[in-house]
């Protein structure tokens, strides 16, 4: 293993040396300016915010994959849920997200991504009501980096699993509302008498 327990040919490094930054980019619009423009607008495109689609707009400035990472109101602390995702196409962002795209030939967009999902954020973030991960600190955040084409079949493994997983989880709440579904005909029936 190598320093931090890394894989062999890993390394260590960090937002600012593997990523390209471009918050610099992000335009703020507000709920009413956006009102106003989408209700002449021939076309929206969607305008992402900290932690998703935050609605859309009729314009938009960027026509690439990206990796969006909450800047504020993210929810750093909850281990389950996601604070980076992944954006293509046509799209805006306001200035709640931080913009990401792993440089080329180093990093991996979706590798980034997932990456991002599991980091503990705990020294990185301020603020105690509102937590904010500012671009001084995002800059400094550790990624673990396998060559692109390991990156590239780590990627390609854990979507498949993932996706299992979701199949899986709809499965399940499909079940579990056959159950609650069954349940309340059982109770139905016992009180008309029907069971007896």
């Amino acid at each position: 293993m190598t320093p931090h327990n890394l894989p062999q040919n890993w390394q260590l490094t960090t937002i600012e040396e593997s990523c390209i930054i471009k918050d610099n980019l992000r335009i703020p619009i507000s709920a009413e300016e956006r009102k106003k423009r989408n209700a002449v607008a021939n076309k929206l495109y969607p305008y992402y915010g900290a932690t998703g689609k935050a609605g859309e707009i009729d314009d938009y400035i960027f026509d690439e994959e990206n990796v969006l990472l909450g800047e504020d109101g993210a929810p750093f602390l909850e281990r389950k849920k996601d604070k980076a995702y992944l954006v293509y196409g046509k799209y805006w962002v306001n200035n709640h997200a931080h913009i990401l795209q792993g440089k080329p030939n180093i990093l991996d967009n979706k590798f980034l991504c997932h990456q991002l999902n599991i980091i503990d954020y705990s020294t990185y973030i301020s603020g105690t009501t509102r937590l904010k991960l500012n671009q001084t600190q995002m800059k400094k955040i550790q990624i673990k980096l396998p060559p692109l084409e390991i990156q590239r079949e780590i990627v390609e493994i854990l979507e498949s699993k993932l996706e299992k997983i979701k199949e899986a989880k709809a499965l399940l709440e499909t079940s579990l509302q056959e159950c609650e579904t069954y349940r309340l005909s059982l109770l139905e029936s016992a009180f008309a008498g029907e069971l007896v």
